[in-house]
């Protein structure tokens, strides 16, 4: 679906979505990490509480990010274990004339 996690960032961008704007990462302390999953996920780092904890989620071909499991990895390996054992060898296919549906807000 996506070479990189830039891609996912233009379109996101190109469409009003806000999950990439950079004064809301800050808000939330949270960061994106560069390596994409299948396509279409990624996991970001997030400080909270003074914990650092590591979160999953999916871009939609829109460039709209949903959560898969928020803020329960205490690892980016874990979050990357979860990814390769659990979401990816049961990902159904989809393909492009699906609809996809975000809740993310612009």
């Amino acid at each position: 679906m996506f070479e990189n996690i830039n891609e996912i960032i233009t379109l996101s961008r190109e469409n009003g979505y806000t999950f990439f704007d950079k004064r809301r990462q800050e808000e939330h302390k949270t960061k994106v990490l560069p390596t994409l999953y299948g396509g279409k996920y990624f996991i970001t780092e997030t400080v909270h509480r003074g914990k650092v904890l590591f979160s999953v989620y999916k871009a939609l071909k829109d460039g709209a990010c949903d959560i898969v499991r928020g803020e329960v990895f205490v690892s980016e390996r874990s979050a990357q274990r979860f990814l390769k054992i659990v979401i990816l060898p049961n990902e159904p296919v989809i393909n492009d004339t699906d609809e996809e549906v975000s809740y993310e807000l612009r």
